[in-house]
């Protein structure tokens, strides 16, 4: 019998990296870390955007992104807070590399911001994060732009809309 190996790429540290190029680049300015990592949770498991509480405007465009929710999509998928947690690790990891290829910009990082340093990223990686972001423009947009304009903290804020916790680790 074969030994064979699984892949999960909520689990990849360089798939982490390479979905925060994607947002970076598609947001083109700095992004607050924990907003980051709550946008590449949903980047990575979109079906988790319908577990989100929305007003009615983003409802109806999260509708028209034709997203599968999480029961067609999964057998079983934990609680968005549980993914938020086990993504942690790998989301930290991928923050830390960008900063020591210095591909984020130092400035930022001081606020804790994430903001990408296009003249230090290879220009084939740029490329393949635009490309991809154009074959998924509908969702990043919603994600950049729709999800990326709500505060983070307070009743109407996203970490209270995705039921995170609002509390833990420090990031």
């Amino acid at each position: 019998m074969a030994n064979y190996r699984v892949w999960y790429a909520s689990r990849d540290p360089y798939h982490c990296i390479f979905r925060m190029i994607r947002l970076l680049e598609a947001r083109g300015g700095p992004v607050p870390f924990e907003q980051l990592r709550v946008l590449d949770m949903f980047l990575m498991f979109p079906s988790l955007l319908h577990r989100l509480t929305l007003t009615t405007a983003l409802r109806e465009r999260l509708r028209s992104l034709e997203i599968e929710p999480p029961t067609k999509t999964f057998v079983r998928l934990p609680g968005t807070a549980s993914v938020w947690q086990d993504l942690q690790i790998y989301q930290l990891t991928a923050l830390k590399r960008l900063a020591g290829l210095g591909l984020l910009k130092r400035e930022a990082l001081r606020d804790r911001n994430a903001s990408l340093d296009r003249s230090q990223a290879p220009a084939e990686l740029l490329q393949h994060a635009i490309s991809q972001n154009e074959a998924a423009e509908p969702l990043m947009r919603f994600l950049v732009e729709d999800l990326g304009a709500l505060p983070m903290a307070g009743s109407q804020g996203l970490v209270r809309r995705a039921g995170l916790p609002s509390r833990g680790p420090v990031t």
